[in-house]
């Protein structure tokens, strides 16, 4: 896993609902993990151009990288 860089900053709904694909977990599921809402994740992955659209702060992207590039352990 690379170190957290803010530089790497990408709100981009599209690289981050890809990210949780590739965690092959639900929203529901990262949700929890992270500690946040359902309805906090949706906003991140709706159109940019919607009403409920909230750019995600680069600790969420991390964190989603980090379930992407593989398996959780306890």
């Amino acid at each position: 896993m690379k170190r957290p860089d803010i530089k790497h900053l990408n709100t981009d709904p599209a690289y981050l609902r890809s990210l949780i694909e590739r965690s092959g977990l639900s929203q529901g599921e990262v949700a929890e993990l992270l500690g946040l809402k359902v309805r906090v994740i949706c906003y991140y992955l709706s159109d940019v151009s919607s009403k409920g659209y909230r750019p995600a702060p680069y600790t969420v992207q991390y964190a989603l990288e980090a379930l992407a590039d593989g398996p959780i352990s306890d």
